[in-house]
C-alpha cells in the first residue's frame, strides 16, 4: 500500500516538475526499527535527517520549524520536535497520563537541550557527516532503547558540541495516537524498559547505582533466603508484603497527580488510578530484572540509567536516597518475617 502511494506520488512530480522525491525500500520481512532506519539514514545524502513515526500526523510547517532551529542551534546535531499524545479517553490511558511515561515525548517543551528524545519525531545530522553512527541492531526490533543509544552516539561523535549537541524545537509538532487504540499496553511498556536496559551495558558511564529496588529485593534477596532456609511459605507472604508496601508507596507518589487528572470523580477512583499508574513503573522494573536473568548480567543489578545525562543530579540524588529507604524498609520486613529462622540460628550457635 505504501510503495503504490510512493509510485504514484513520484509519477505526479514527474509529470509536473520532472523531479523524483519518495523511495521506498520493501523488504518483504519485518527486520527491524533498527536495521529498517540504517537503511534509510545511510541511503540518504542529506545535511539533515527526519525520522518520523508511521503512526504520526505531522503539522504542515514542521519542516519550517526545523529549519528554524537549524539557524537557532548551529552548533547542534539532533533537534528534537514536539510529539504530543492525545488527552486521556479512559482508565488506562488516565494511568498513563498520572504516571508520565510519556515525558520524553513532549521533552522540548520542558528543556531548551534535551538529555535524549524519541524518535518518534526526531531530526539527525546527516549519516555522509557521521557514518560511524547506526542504529544498533541489540536493541528490540519493536523498539526501545535505541533512540536514546542514538542520541548518546552524537554526543560522543562531537564532544565538543557539549550540552549544545542537542537542542529543542517545540514548534515541530506531530501527534502520536495511544498505543494500542487507548486499551491496555503493557507489551509495549515491557518493550520499552526490555529495550532501556540494554542502555546499562552499551553506556555504563552514563549509570549510577542504587540500593535494591522491591522486584530485585524480591528475586535476589527474599527467593535465596526461601530457599535456603527451607521455607517456601514464609517467602511468599515475605515477599507480598514488599509489593504490597512498594505499590502503596507509589500510590501516594501518583496520588497528587491522580486527584488532578481526575478532578471531580470519587476519591475510590482516583486511588485506583494511582495504584494504576504505579504498575506501569512496576512492568519496567520487572522486565528489567527479567532482562538481567536472561543475559546473565550481573552487573546490571541496582545499577539504573541516568535519564537526563547527568543534567539533573537531584534528581539522581532522589532516586539514591529513595532506594535506600525501601531497601531499610524491605530489610527490616524481611528480617520480622523470617524472625523464626533468625532465632533457631541463634539459638544454635
Amino acid at each position: 500500500e505504501v510503495k503504490a502511494l510512493a509510485n504514484e506520488l513520484n509519477a505526479k512530480q514527474l509529470e509536473q516538475s520532472g523531479n523524483y522525491f519518495i523511495n521506498v525500500i520493501h523488504y518483504g520481512a519485518n527486520r527491524g526499527a533498527s536495521y529498517a532506519r540504517n537503511t534509510g539514514y545511510n541511503y540518504s545524502i542529506a545535511d539533515w535527517i527526519l525520522f518520523l513515526d508511521d503512526d504520526v500526523i505531522p503539522d504542515d510547517n514542521i519542516l519550517d520549524a526545523y529549519i528554524g532551529g537549524i539557524k537557532r542551534f548551529p552548533d547542534a546535531k539532533v533537534l528534537a520536535g514536539m510529539t504530543t499524545l492525545p488527552e486521556a479517553t479512559n482508565t488506562w490511558t488516565t494511568m498513563l497520563r498520572v504516571c508520565n511515561v510519556g515525558y520524553f515525548y513532549g521533552v522540548s517543551k520542558l528543556r531548551r537541550h534535551p538529555p535524549w528524545a524519541v524518535t518518534a519525531n526526531l531530526l539527525v545530522r546527516g549519516s555522509r557527516f557521521n557514518p560511524t553512527i547506526q542504529f544498533k541492531e541489540c536493541y528490540p526490533k519493536t523498539g526501545g532503547g535505541e533512540d536514546i543509544d542514538l542520541v548518546y552516539q552524537y554526543k560522543a561523535f562531537y564532544p565538543t558540541s557539549g550540552l549544545l549537541a542537542t537542542a529543542a524545537v517545540p514548534e515541530a509538532i506531530v501527534k502520536h495516537p495511544w498505543w494500542n487504540g487507548g486499551n491496555l499496553c503493557y507489551k509495549q511498556i515491557r518493550g520499552w524498559a526490555w529495550g532501556d536496559s540494554m542502555c546499562i551495558l552499551e553506556w555504563p558511564s552514563k549509570t549510577f547505582m542504587t540500593f535494591p529496588n522491591w522486584i530485585e529485593h524480591v528475586t535476589f534477596i527474599i527467593l535465596p533466603l526461601a530457599i535456603y532456609t527451607k521455607q517456601p511459605v514464609t517467602g511468599l507472604a515475605v515477599g507480598s508484603v514488599v509489593i504490597v508496601f512498594e505499590h502503596l508507596i507509589k500510590m501516594s507518589r501518583y496520588l497528587p497527580a491522580a486527584l488532578k487528572q481526575c478532578e471531580g470523580d470519587s476519591i475510590f477512583y482516583q486511588l485506583y488510578v494511582a495504584l494504576g499508574a504505579g504498575t506501569v513503573l512496576s512492568a519496567q522494573e520487572i522486565t528489567r530484572v527479567n532482562a538481567i536473568l536472561r543475559r546473565f548480567s550481573l552487573y546490571s543489578i541496582c545499577r539504573r540509567v541516568d535519564w537526563f545525562d547527568g543534567q539533573e543530579p537531584r534528581i539522581k540524588l532522589d532516586i539514591q536516597f529513595g532506594s535506600i529507604i525501601r531497601f531499610v524498609l524491605n530489610v527490616g520486613i524481611t528480617s520480622i518475617g523470617f524472625g523464626s529462622y533468625w532465632q533457631e540460628w541463634l539459638n544454635q550457635v
